[in-house]
């Protein structure tokens, strides 16, 4: 008896956690046919509860208010990986009956490539591929990202790929910004002269900020 957990006179029967959030089903101690489900925050937190006097209705409740979170989390999860997929350029990558799925910029392409038995360096694993490789940019549906795929041709390796998108993706924001406008008015006529540019505003940038460092 303890460890009963009750709330307004009602005895909590059910409970279903989900993420950071909990909901519960309770039935009133000294009414067994009514009944009330809560959301539950830190075990002891009640509120917005939706009353009843059918246990099935109460169940039902329970089930569907839990699944609308889990659908909550789901959509959330789908934004946050829509955001996250615009600052990266992806690859698939075939060799042996294996593959791999590449996301640029990263600090394991040697290894990645090694896990699907690849032994050739990252600058000779050319995105025209080889006999026995297969090599695919892939588009995501982002303008810019997806723009930035078509400067690419068959005789640039993925480690070209990868500092193009480390010179985009992991460098001042304004760079970023830069890279993007030009890249609407197709400036750009191939990935390596999007990659010098980007490389040659980004120490801009920073002899900049060096300068006016020493001004102070």
């Amino acid at each position: 008896m303890g460890d009963m957990r009750t709330n307004a006179g009602f005895v909590i029967t059910n409970s279903i956690p989900i993420g950071n959030k909990e909901f519960v089903l309770g039935v009133n101690m000294k009414n067994p046919q009514s009944f009330v489900t809560w959301e539950c925050k830190d075990g002891d937190d009640y509120f917005w509860g939706h009353y009843t006097d059918s246990l099935l209705k109460a169940t039902r409740d329970l089930c569907q208010r839990a699944i609308g979170e889990v659908d909550n989390l789901e959509l959330a999860e789908q934004e946050r990986k829509e955001v996250e997929s615009r600052y990266i350029l992806t690859a698939t990558v075939k060799h042996g009956g294996n593959s791999a799925v590449i996301q640029f910029p990263t600090e394991e392409l040697g290894d990645i490539l090694g896990s699907i038995g690849i032994t050739l360096p990252p600058e000779r694993v050319y995105l025209g591929g080889h006999t026995d490789i297969e090599v695919h940019l892939r588009h995501n549906g982002n303008p810019m990202t997806d723009a930035m795929v078509h400067l690419f041709h068959d005789k640039n390796s993925l480690r070209m790929v990868n500092e193009v998108a480390k010179a985009v993706f992991h460098s001042d924001w304004r760079v970023y910004e830069r890279v993007e406008g030009k890249l609407k008015t197709g400036f750009y006529a191939d990935a390596g002269n999007l990659l010098r540019d980007a490389v040659d505003y980004a120490k801009y940038l920073k002899d900049k900020h060096r300068d006016r460092g020493e001004e102070r």
